[in-house]
C-alpha cells in the first residue's frame, strides 16, 4: 500500500493536470448532452400577414349572421391599428345608399359620408373620438340628403396611448376648417395623428409609419414602413394604407425609402431611394403601381457634380439630401429639393436633362449658373436656404425655405435666434430664365418659427397655402441650429411644431404642439374616392440580397465556444430577414455567420456615420447597440449562427430557416 502511496506522490505533477483535464472534459461532454442542439429563432409574423388573419376573422364572424340596415355587424379597429376607426358591414335585397353621421362633440365637428349604392355594403367609418362614447348614425339617402334614421350605433373607445399627441394649442373656425383634419406625421417618437378644427384627435395610428403623408387619386395614403434597413432612418418599404390602417399593398424597395413620393397620372410611383454605393439620397426611381417593377431609374451624380454648389450641411455620402419630389404633367418634369446644395432642381423627364435651378448661385462654377441659374426680379426677393418640399402649383414653384445660416459660407452665417423658415411662392419665366418672389410668409414671425430639419407646404388653391414649421428646438434659452435628434448638450430640449394657413392674405388656421412632426397634410377622411375592399394585401419586390463577406478570416480557438452575456446578443426571424441585434464596442470587428453545408459571413458594421441632417429620430437607440439584417433574398433552407468578435468564434445554439 505504502509502495503505491510513494508512486502517486511521485507523479502528482503528472496526475494532477490529467484530472483536471479530464473531469473539464467530461463536463463539457455532460453539458453538450444537456445543451439542446440549437434552438429555432423566433418568429415575429408580418403587418400585412396579421391583417389578413384578421380580415379572415372577422369576415367568417358576419358569415355566421344575418346582418341588415337595421342590425348592421359593427366592430372597432378592424386591423388594430387605428383605434379611432370602425367597419360597418350589412346586405340590402336593393341597391340603397346611405348617409353615415359620426357625431361631433358639438354640431360643428359632426363627420358626413354618403356612401355609394349598392346591396353589399363596406362603409368605413372615420373620426371617432378617443376615451368616450361616440354616436354612429346610419340614414337612408334621400336624394343627397338624410332620410329615414334605420340604426343608431354607440361605441365606446380607449382613451389614446401615452404620448400620442402634446400640449395642443389650436385657433381656426369650423366655418374654415369644416370636417377636414390636419394630419401630422411624427419626427420623433409620438404617432401619427389627425386633428380637427378644434383640435380634437379624430384620427391616429398606433404604428409609428414614417415620412411623407402622400394621397393617392384613390383616397388611400403611401406612408413609409416601421421597418427599419439601414440607419439613420431609411425604411425597407411604401405601405398604401387607408384610415382603417388596412393596408393593401406592400412596395418593397431594394435601396429603401426616403423622405417622400409622388403619384403619376398613370398611377405610377416616383420614390426617393439610395444605392448605398459611396453615397445616400441621390436616387430616385418610378416603380410600376401594378408590378412594383423599377421602371425608370435617375441617379443624380449624373446631373450634378457632387462637390459644386456645397452648402455649410454639405457632407461626402450625403452631398445633395434629397428630401423632396413632385412632378407636373404640363412639361412632364419632376422637381427635386437638394439641401445641402440649398437648391431645387426641376428635370425634364422626356430630355433627361436639367431644366432650371432654384438657389443661391454663389459657390456654383459660372458655367453652371448661365446654363441653370435664375435671375431674379422684383422686390423683396431672398434665396431659400436648407429647403423642403418643393412642389409644382397653378402659382409657381412653392417650396419651405428652412433659412438654415441664409449663405452659402460660415463666414456670412446668421445665427438661429436671428434666422426664420418661410413658405415661399417662386415664379419663373422658363423663356426669359428670371425667378419672382410673389408670396412668403414666415419672416415676420421671426426665430420663433424657426426650425432647422424638416417641415413642410401644402397648396390649398388660389392664394390658400399651408405652412407648417416642425422642428423648433430650444435649449434652455438657446434656439438649436440643428436637428433635435443630433443635440447633444445636457441641456432640456423643448420642442415645438408650428403650422399656420393663409387664405387671401389672412391667418386662418394656426397650430401649435410641443413636438416634431416632420409634415402636415390637411385633407379630409372621407373624399370622392374613398373605397374600402376587403380581401389580401399584394407585396411587390423583394428586399435587396444581403452583401457577403469573403474574405478569410483568422479564427482563433475557443475553448468554451458561448456567447459572453456582455454582448447581449438576440435574433428575430421576420417574414422576409434576420435581424440581429447586440451590444458591441464600435471597434470591434464582428461577423455573423450561416453555416449549412457552406458557410455564409456577413460583416456587420460598426463604426459611426456623422449625419447631418437627422430628418427622422424614430429609430435612435442606445449608441452602443447595433442592429444588423440578413435578407432571406437569394437563402433558402436551414442555417445554424455563429458568431465571430474579434477573431473568436462563437455558437449561438440557434438557428434560422429561411423559406
Amino acid at each position: 500500500m505504502n509502495k503505491y502511496i510513494k508512486l502517486i506522490k511521485e507523479n502528482l505533477i503528472i496526475i494532477i493536470p490529467t484530472i483536471i483535464v479530464l473531469s473539464t472534459l467530461l463536463g463539457f461532454v455532460i453539458f453538450g448532452f444537456l445543451q439542446p442542439r440549437t434552438t429555432l429563432v423566433p418568429t415575429e409574423i408580418h403587418i400585412v400577414d396579421f391583417q389578413e388573419q384578421l380580415e379572415n376573422d372577422f369576415i367568417i364572424e358576419y358569415d355566421k349572421g344575418m346582418y341588415e340596415k337595421g342590425n348592421p355587424f359593427f366592430i372597432l379597429n378592424p386591423y388594430q391599428i387605428a383605434p379611432l376607426s370602425g367597419l360597418i358591414m350589412f346586405e340590402t335585397v336593393e341597391l340603397e345608399s346611405f348617409i353615415i353621421v359620426i357625431n361631433g362633440i358639438e354640431v360643428e365637428g359632426d363627420i358626413e359620408y354618403a356612401t355609394i349604392a349598392t346591396k353589399s355594403h363596406k362603409i368605413p367609418v372615420y373620426g371617432l373620438y378617443p376615451d368616450m362614447l361616440n354616436t354612429i348614425e346610419v340614414y337612408e339617402n334621400d336624394l343627397g340628403v338624410k332620410g329615414v334614421l334605420v340604426k343608431e350605433i354607440l361605441v365606446q373607445t380607449e382613451p389614446l396611448e401615452e404620448g400620442t399627441v402634446k400640449d395642443i394649442i389650436i385657433d381656426t373656425t369650423s366655418e374654415y376648417f369644416e370636417d377636414d383634419i390636419m394630419i401630422l406625421m411624427p419626427a420623433l417618437q409620438s404617432l401619427p395623428i389627425g386633428l380637427d378644427y378644434n383640435g380634437d384627435v379624430r384620427w391616429t395610428l398606433t404604428k409609428n409609419f414614417s415620412w411623407a403623408p402622400v394621397l393617392l387619386d384613390n383616397g388611400h395614403l403611401l406612408l413609409g414602413s416601421d421597418r427599419l434597413m439601414s440607419d439613420p432612418y431609411y425604411v425597407t418599404s411604401l405601405y398604401e394604407i387607408d384610415y382603417l390602417g388596412k393596408i393593401y399593398k406592400e412596395y418593397k424597395i431594394p435601396g429603401g425609402y426616403h423622405h417622400d413620393v409622388v403619384e403619376l397620372p398613370n398611377n405610377n410611383l416616383l420614390v426617393l431611394t439610395n444605392e448605398f454605393e459611396g453615397t445616400v439620397e441621390d436616387i430616385v426611381i418610378e416603380l410600376d403601381h401594378s408590378t412594383g417593377e423599377i421602371v425608370n431609374t435617375w441617379d443624380l451624380k449624373k446631373f450634378i457634380e457632387e462637390t459644386q454648389g456645397m452648402s455649410q450641411m454639405w457632407a461626402t455620402y450625403d452631398w445633395f439630401h434629397n428630401n423632396s419630389i413632385d412632378y407636373d404633367e404640363a412639361t412632364n418634369s419632376m422637381i427635386l429639393s437638394g439641401r445641402h446644395q440649398d437648391i431645387v432642381v426641376s428635370i425634364d423627364l422626356s430630355t433627361n436633362r436639367i431644366n432650371y435651378m432654384i438657389g443661391d448661385p454663389n459657390n456654383w462654377p459660372q458655367t453652371i449658373v448661365d446654363r441653370f441659374f435664375l435671375t431674379p426680379i422684383g422686390e423683396d426677393f431672398e434665396w431659400q436656404y436648407g429647403q423642403h418640399s418643393a412642389i409644382y402649383t397653378d402659382e409657381g414653384i412653392f417650396l419651405l425655405d428652412n433659412g438654415n445660416n441664409k449663405s452659402k459660407f460660415s463666414e456670412f452665417s446668421v445665427s438661429a435666434d436671428n434666422s426664420y423658415t418661410r413658405g415661399v411662392m417662386y415664379v419663373i419665366d422658363e423663356t426669359e430664365r428670371t425667378i419672382e418672389q410673389t408670396f412668403q410668409f414666415g419672416k415676420e414671425l421671426g426665430s420663433e418659427f424657426y426650425s432647422p430639419y424638416i417641415s413642410n407646404v401644402q397648396y390649398l388653391g388660389p392664394n390658400n397655402y399651408m405652412i407648417h414649421s416642425g422642428g423648433h428646438g430650444e435649449a434652455g434659452n438657446e434656439i438649436l441650429n440643428e436637428p433635435a435628434p443630433l443635440y447633444d448638450g445636457d441641456l432640456e430640449v423643448n420642442l415645438k411644431s408650428v403650422t399656420y394657413e393663409m387664405d387671401a392674405g389672412f391667418v386662418k388656421y394656426h397650430l401649435e404642439i410641443n413636438d416634431h412632426y416632420y409634415r402636415a397634410l390637411h385633407t379630409s377622411l372621407y373624399t370622392n374616392s374613398t373605397t374600402f375592399n376587403t380581401g389580401p394585401p399584394i407585396i411587390f419586390g423583394q428586399l435587396e440580397e444581403t452583401p457577403k463577406n469573403y474574405d478569410q478570416l483568422q479564427i482563433d480557438f475557443n475553448f468554451l465556444e458561448t456567447v459572453p452575456l456582455k454582448y447581449n446578443l438576440s435574433f428575430l426571424k421576420e417574414a422576409d430577414r434576420l435581424v440581429v441585434n447586440g451590444q458591441f464596442d464600435r471597434e470591434d470587428e464582428i461577423y455573423i455567420i450561416l453555416r449549412n453545408t457552406i458557410d455564409f459571413q456577413y460583416r456587420i458594421p460598426t463604426s459611426n456615420t456623422a449625419y447631418t441632417a437627422m430628418c427622422l429620430g424614430t429609430f435612435i437607440g442606445d449608441s452602443r447597440e447595433l442592429t444588423y439584417y440578413i435578407n432571406e433574398t437569394n437563402l433558402e433552407g436551414k442555417y445554424e449562427i455563429y458568431l465571430v468578435v474579434n477573431n473568436t468564434e462563437y455558437n449561438t445554439y440557434q438557428h434560422v430557416v429561411f423559406d
